[in-house]
């Protein structure tokens, strides 16, 4: 994980603990395997990086814009643009060993969401990995979205001006490279699920995939936080760190889950 390459590519953390998911994600995946990455938004987050590691992957997702955006950036990076894809998950035509969706499935109702996993189960091979990430819907990371964008604060603080100087003086005290240069998505759709430690496995469990693991991502997030700490290296290790003690208290979490082949349900189209 240190070699030169992985330096090169791998971000700066940030308060959200983007670093810290690639790298669990990495953890879960070998160079042989074959990827898809279920919603992907633009691929910037995670797609892109992979590909660069000389990971087989493809990313999909049904937003056309985000897609066209990824794609330019894809070319950009020196990364072929027909990684990404305009695509719904049936569509493909492969089977692979790991499917990623991350900060997907608080996105989905219930019926849309008991569909997609039913489809991300008959997609996998047998036994194959899904690696699943939610923010924690009671969470730190939704308080401070209310507050900043329901309630209006953010608004308040960029028309005061004061989210401009706050970041010019952190750009001078621990440099300007700590922010992703590409937006993630640029398709706006609320969280309608919310998920908590105990009911993202049940909701997995359901859909006949065994959890085999499932961790914080880290203990406090959201505009607020982004706003005062991101680039701030000892707050944001110590935020990475103090989630291993209070994983249910988490900002968000880290689920790793096999296609369970060993139960009742065939694995089948249907």
């Amino acid at each position: 994980m240190k070699d030169a390459k992985l330096t090169n590519i791998i971000p700066k953390e940030n308060i959200y603990g983007h670093t810290k998911r690639l790298l669990w994600i990495l953890s879960n995946i070998k160079k042989n395997d074959t990827i898809i990455e279920l919603g992907c938004g633009t691929g910037c987050m995670i797609t892109l990086p992979l590909a660069k590691l000389d990971y087989s992957i493809i990313g999909i997702d049904t937003d056309k814009s985000s897609i066209e955006f990824g794609q330019r950036v894809f070319s950009q990076e020196g990364t072929s643009p027909e990684i990404l894809k305009v695509s719904n998950i049936e569509k493909l035509d492969i089977n692979p060993d790991i499917i990623i969706a991350s900060e997907v499935f608080e996105h989905m109702p219930d019926k849309d969401l008991g569909i997609t996993l039913t489809k991300i189960y008959n997609k996998l091979i047998p036994r194959g990995k899904l690696l699943v990430t939610v923010p924690n819907g009671y969470g730190w990371f939704e308080l401070e979205s209310f507050l900043w964008f329901k309630v209006g604060i953010g608004k308040l603080l960029e028309w005061t001006q004061v989210t401009r100087v706050a970041n010019k003086i952190k750009h001078i005290i621990v440099g300007a490279d700590f922010e992703s240069p590409y937006s993630s998505t640029l398709s706006a759709s609320s969280h309608v699920q919310r998920f908590t430690f105990k009911s993202i496995q049940e909701l997995l469990r359901k859909h006949h995939f065994k959890v085999v693991a499932i961790s914080g991502s880290v203990l406090f997030a959201g505009p607020f936080s982004n706003f005062l700490f991101t680039g701030i290296r000892p707050i944001m290790q110590l935020n990475c760190a103090l989630v291993k003690w209070f994983p249910r208290l988490a900002s968000g979490f880290f689920v790793e889950c096999l296609a369970d082949t060993e139960g009742s349900f065939s694995h089948s189209e249907n």
